[in-house]
């Protein structure tokens, strides 16, 4: 029988295991990530930040202030924080702490194959998706018309 955890019960669990250099590989939940990932369908491996701070296009997982935990697309790196938004959202979320990023994805399974975050149509896809962010507002002004 599969039970389903929320994230904050995990956290503790997901905060040691990538503190002690492991990998948590989850199935997600939500749509602010389509197309590329799907509500409970799709999983992505996440691994600790490490030393090197993190850039455009990568998907951290992090904690906002209200508690909640967000799988979000870095569009922008600035001096204060990074810039964040879904890839099915217009709004930006900014300023995204670097202490509030807990991993960053570096991997995916989509209908049960893996596709690694160095695989050159996966950063296709994120330099695409981010160069069209812009663009993305006016569509979806367009879709409500």
């Amino acid at each position: 029988m599969r039970k389903r955890v929320s994230l904050s019960e995990l956290s503790p669990l997901i905060n040691e295991a990538l503190k002690n250099g492991d990998e948590v590989v989850f199935t997600i939940t939500g749509n602010s990530m389509a197309p590329l990932l799907r509500h409970r369908r799709d999983r992505v491996r996440l691994v600790g930040v490490g030393v090197k701070p993190l850039g455009k296009h990568d998907i951290p997982l992090y904690l906002r202030r209200d508690g909640k935990y967000i799988l979000h697309r870095i569009i922008a790196v600035k001096k204060d924080g990074y810039v964040t938004a879904g890839d099915n959202q217009v709004n930006k979320e900014y300023p995204v702490y670097p202490s509030q990023v807990i991993g960053v994805v570096n991997g995916i399974w989509r209908d049960g194959a893996y596709i690694s975050g160095d695989d050159f149509r996966y950063r296709i896809y994120c330099w695409l998706w981010s160069f069209l962010y812009p663009i993305r507002r006016y569509c979806s002004r367009l879709k409500r018309l």
